[in-house]
């Protein structure tokens, strides 16, 4: 299973409806903060939100997993130095 970490801005999820129908997750997308993500490059068995990354030159669209939500973008930063991992300020 080949994937790739990485951290990017983003909002917090609440379910599959959506902002567009549920308040909770409208009121999540209000709280945008840095992510520490896991994208599969390949579908996998599981249903899990999709998102779009660049690899190289190439734009990928792959499910993700969050490991980990940051306090602030000081701490998303001194995590990225620490552990050599991509960081996207999209």
């Amino acid at each position: 299973m080949e994937y790739i970490d990485i951290i990017k801005k983003m909002p917090r999820i609440h379910c599959a409806r959506g902002p567009e129908i549920c308040g909770k997750c409208r009121e999540y997308m209000k709280d945008i903060s840095f992510s520490l993500i896991r994208v599969y490059l390949e579908p996998q068995q599981e249903a899990r939100p999709i998102t779009e990354i660049y690899v190289g030159c190439r734009k990928i669209v792959g499910e993700y997993d969050i490991l980990k939500r940051f306090d602030s973008d000081k701490e998303a930063k001194e995590y990225a130095i620490k552990y050599g991992t991509d960081i996207t300020f999209e």
